[in-house]
């Protein structure tokens, strides 16, 4: 059985060693976080993913996968994988240190023909300037990958087997073992000339869907100034014709696509190239969405003489489908804080069916159920759209909710009308 090991044991890092696991891999991973280490020692992995824990259990119990904050000194050959986070920092540029930490830890126990394979989202050559010169100090000879990880949280499991691995390496001798490596998890190999050309693909996997929400949400804005339905305008345009195919408009957020436009312009950013990205407006609109909403709300007379008390927000996670219950980069954070902003005074309220735990934010008061956080709300807003939100009927409001209350539906979830209660959604005229 082959080693190997698998350095950040969040989203990409532990669904991959559970993975390699399964395929009788002899997995051993590196967690420095200690609360999420703990956890995962007792088989409790810090996010859902269908079946998760209990693969988690299973291969810690049959020995297949063991979990540490350091690379054993005992390491005697085999694979390496960086899987660890590259967050941006206050200037929204991409922190690359925790790729230098984990390359330097490599460098120090590694031996002769060990196979390093970086799958963290990086700027283009990180994996030629920064993790190459770091593992020569090693003065032994190795082999360099770059395969990105494209899955989609949720369904990431059962993605890593028929998604297609996009395989690069720093020589012949690097994409081969590689290749062989990733064979075992998957039929579906798709080579690539340089490690540059791998780390692009996956800068453009994310941007693209960015700007391709933003567009739709770009269109969404202008239906709501003309007073045209959005949602017709793209379901009805795109039915049956092959040349149009138009975004559902909503909220964009998560870790990968509000990140990953800003490490495509780090990647040109001394490549003396003027370029002004239309990923980077995207983006722009993208982030601004929920500001543009609550005024658009706030100027309106939807609300007029309503004293706002209570506010409930519906979704916390980024995402309703495929479930998920990350938070990070969520819109619902952005709406919160300017909610709070111009509504000093109201009590925000919160719930998502996919947060088990005692969620909490700032001054949030956070529910375990739809009905406490609902009942007696001025305004509602669905943030994502979460098959729990999708079945929620007219009664399920109306029965908890003020007369004149209200909704305000990202997601465009419900054609019916409400008798009572003021419903809009994003891009689309007043339903009542």
């Amino acid at each position: 059985m082959k080693n190997v090991c698998v350095i950040g044991l969040g989203f990409v890092g532990l669904t991959l060693a559970l993975a390699l696991a399964k395929r009788n891999f002899k997995v051993i991973g590196i967690e420095k976080n200690n609360n999420l280490l703990n956890n995962l020692k007792r088989g409790r992995p810090n996010f859902f993913e269908p079946d998760l824990e209990n693969q988690l259990k299973k291969n810690i119990k049959n020995k297949k996968l063991s979990i540490s904050s350091e690379i054993p000194s005992s390491w005697n050959g085999g694979v390496f994988f960086i899987t660890v986070g590259t967050p941006l920092d206050k200037f929204n540029k991409p922190r690359f240190d925790m790729i230098k930490t984990a390359s330097n830890e490599i460098s120090k126990v590694m031996i002769k023909n060990d196979l390093i394979i970086l799958r963290s989202t990086v700027s283009v050559s990180t994996s030629r300037n920064i993790v190459k010169p770091i593992l020569e100090k090693s003065n032994k000879n190795f082999k360099l990958a770059f395969c990105p990880e494209r899955t989609a949280e949720g369904n990431a499991m059962k993605e890593l087997r028929y998604l297609p691995q996009i395989i690069s390496g720093l020589d012949k001798q690097s994409l081969l073992s590689a290749k062989q490596l990733f064979k075992k998890i998957t039929k579906k190999i798709v080579p690539v000339s340089s490690l540059e050309t791998a780390e692009m693909i996956k800068i453009v996997d994310n941007v693209q869907r960015d700007t391709f929400f933003g567009f739709a949400n770009e269109i969404a804005k202008i239906c709501d100034h003309l007073s045209v339905n959005s949602n017709e305008v793209i379901q009805k345009g795109k039915y049956f014709y092959p040349r149009t195919n138009v975004a559902k408009p909503g909220p964009v957020a998560g870790p990968c696509l509000s990140k990953d436009t800003y490490i495509l312009a780090e990647s040109i950013q001394n490549k003396n190239l003027k370029s002004n990205l239309i990923s980077l407006t995207a983006r722009k609109l993208n982030k601004d969405l929920p500001n543009y909403i609550i005024k658009k709300i706030i100027e309106s007379d939807v609300l007029k003489k309503r004293k706002i008390k209570k506010i409930c927000l519906f979704g916390i996670a980024f995402k309703g489908y495929p479930e998920t219950d990350d938070t990070r980069n969520s819109s619902f954070y952005d709406f919160y804080d300017v909610l709070s902003r111009k509504y000093k005074k109201s009590k925000i309220f919160a719930f998502d069916p996919m947060i088990k735990k005692n969620f909490s934010y700032k001054k949030l008061y956070y529910r375990n159920n739809f009905k406490d956080s609902l009942k007696n709300s001025d305004l509602v807003f669905i943030l994502n759209d979460h098959n729990f939100f999708k079945k929620l009927k007219k009664n399920d409001y109306e029965k908890f909710l003020k007369k004149d209350s209200l909704i305000y539906d990202c997601w465009n979830l419900y054609n019916y009308k409400f008798k009572k209660i003021k419903y809009l959604s994003f891009g689309n005229i007043l339903n009542n």
